[in-house]
């Protein structure tokens, strides 16, 4: 890909600085230098902030029900929470989740 687009630059008469300067766009480590994030990441970093501002109960029992599979049998003696408390933490849980993600644009992976 970034010979065939160094190729497309040379062909279509630019300058080696701009060449280079298109080919420097397409690394993805240069978008980390510029403070760019692929949308990819952009939503991973938005998942790890909302997990972060759970309170630990609710963190958990998303993490365990959501992303483990264990059911509420498994997670109410594990965490010592009954199971009105469990559902409680994990629809707050939920829907912070929710909040960050509405912000993203739309078709962001």
């Amino acid at each position: 890909m970034v010979l065939r687009r160094a190729h497309q630059c040379r062909v279509s008469g630019l300058s080696q600085p701009d060449v280079l300067a298109r080919l420097q766009d397409m690394d993805p480590s240069s978008a980390h230098r510029r403070g760019l994030m692929p949308p990819s990441e952009r939503v991973w970093q938005e998942f790890l902030a909302a997990l972060d501002e759970l309170p630990p109960d609710a963190r958990a029992v998303l993490l365990l029900h959501d992303v483990l599979g264990a059911g509420f049998d498994d997670i109410v003696p594990l965490l010592g929470l009954d199971l009105s408390a469990c559902r409680r933490r994990l629809e707050q849980a939920r829907a912070c989740l929710q909040a960050h993600g509405d912000h993203l644009e739309p078709g962001t992976p």
